[in-house]
């Protein structure tokens, strides 16, 4: 009898040990899920924080320097363009004294421009270009220019100072302005190919720690069961579905952002920077069209840099020596012409090599606008070279007064509408990718800090406070 009684006993001892192992193991798990939980949210801070500092870094940073890098190019041909058209007008033509301010006009813009250079360089190699671009800007091309706006009376002078900036232009200037340009351009290339990277890294270490966060929480949710005989613990459940649900959503979040990036970069920025550098090479095709009406002694060899230039603008724009004598549309215009886009793609590599092997705009066509606005451009384009025939003829027969109005004309014929026409088209290309790119950047500006503290803070925040009201409840139960 004793015995029985000394066996009833033992388990009604035990009972109370199991219970406090209980509670401390329900204490610790809790514990454990909040520590967890804050490791969740420092690790979203990084990874959205990595996000957003490459978006700024490919939309502010490197974007800014390609930009003015590029601008200044054009800038400073198109300062020399208006020199050019200023040595050749007379000062009794309107557009004299719109030359004049034009010189004045977009060098100072060019200005603006290397600032913003200055103000961004990094590597040394960026710093040699700026500086031989810098040093010979001022103290070769524009005391030439300054030289020839001193003896404009005296034409034979002033031509010849044109020809001292001219040859500064293009043998320093302009070969240190695309090297800087080249560099920042590459960098940008560079960082997009990076992000994707760096942003994966960061999407695992989060997608580890947010799913370990979840699993635990379903785990003790089960524990939880079969300690106290509840099917719901209402704190823990929704925690564990909270918990599954924002790291799934901000998973899925982060990972579409390297396919943003790629349409930033591949997809719009490599137009944007595509039209920039058809727009140089237009412009020095310009200039040396007005030089050759300046410098008819040498008409050759501004007949060669013409040619030169023109070369350049068609591959860059359609991949092939004289493609811009092909329609860019179907005969319908609604379509594209998928001819003149193959010969576009199977560019081959002693060409792409000409134009810094990036891909031709006709060859990597995403928006809808963008093959229109270069139809635009091409018939504009056919007309500039119908005109520089023209021009070449009166030049070749000694008509200078017929050559420079043929130049410097703006009525419909002449070869500045022609051109103007041209820049304005290409330039509807640019805008339709800036705008994509515009609105991809200000999209993540607001959506990347807003999800980060929605989901990554008051999300887990909320979290933890489920955590902690769940271990409450059941702790009183044990």
């Amino acid at each position: 009898m004793t015995t029985n009684v000394a066996s009833l006993k033992v388990p009604t001892r035990r009972k109370p040990i199991i219970r406090r192992q209980t509670r401390y193991m329900l204490l610790l798990y809790g514990a454990l899920a909040l520590l967890l939980s804050l490791v969740v949210i420092a690790q979203t801070a990084s990874a959205y924080r990595t996000a957003y500092d490459l978006f700024q870094g490919i939309a502010v940073v490197n974007s800014t320097k390609v930009d003015a890098a590029e601008e200044a190019l054009q800038r400073l041909a198109n300062t020399s363009q208006a020199t050019a058209d200023y040595t050749a007008l007379t000062s009794d033509t309107p557009l004299y004294e719109q030359a004049q301010n034009d010189i004045f006009r977009n060098f100072q813009r060019y200005r603006d421009q290397m600032f913003v250079l200055q103000s961004n360089l990094q590597s040394e190699d960026e710093k040699a270009a700026f500086t031989v671009a810098d040093t010979y800007t001022y103290s070769r091309f524009w005391r030439h220019v300054g030289n020839l706006m001193a003896q404009r009376s005296d034409l034979t002078a002033a031509r010849q100072e044109y020809l001292f900036a001219d040859a500064q232009l293009r043998t320093r200037i302009i070969p240190a302005l695309q090297q800087l340009e080249a560099l920042n351009f590459d960098a940008m290339v560079a960082a997009g190919q990076r992000a994707g990277t760096e942003i994966s890294q960061q999407v695992y270490l989060l997608a580890v720690f947010g799913i370990l966060l979840a699993v635990g929480l379903t785990v003790l949710s089960f524990w939880l069961r079969g300690k106290v005989r509840r099917i719901l613990t209402p704190g823990i459940d929704i925690a564990l579905i909270l918990g599954w649900l924002l790291i799934l959503v901000m998973v899925f979040n982060l990972l579409a952002l390297p396919t943003q990036l790629t349409q930033m970069t591949n997809d719009a920025y490599f137009s944007i920077s595509g039209v920039s550098r058809v727009l140089v090479q237009a412009n020095q095709a310009n200039r040396a069209e007005s030089s050759a009406v300046i410098d008819s002694d040498r008409k050759a060899d501004w007949y060669k840099q013409f040619d030169d230039a023109v070369e350049s603008i068609q591959l860059r724009i359609c991949g092939q020596p004289d493609c811009m004598q092909q329609t860019f549309t179907a005969p319908n215009r609604l379509s594209i012409n998928s001819q003149a886009v193959a010969g576009a793609q199977t560019i081959s590599d002693a060409n792409e090599a000409i134009i810094d092997n990036i891909r031709p705009l006709l060859a990597h066509l995403t928006y809808g606008d963008e093959v229109l606005a270069l139809e635009k451009a091409r018939l504009a384009f056919v007309d500039y070279l119908k005109v520089n025939a023209q021009l070449r003829e009166k030049i070749d027969a000694g008509d200078t007064t017929g050559a420079v109005e043929l130049n410097t004309g703006t009525a419909d014929g002449s070869s500045e509408e022609a051109f103007n026409r041209f820049v304005n088209a290409i330039d509807e290309v640019r805008t339709v990718n800036q705008q994509v790119f515009d609105d991809i950047w200000n999209t993540q500006r607001e959506d990347l800090p807003r999800n980060q503290v929605l989901y990554g803070v008051a999300g887990y925040l909320i979290l933890m406070g489920l955590v902690v009201a769940g271990v409450v409840h059941r702790f009183r139960e044990l």
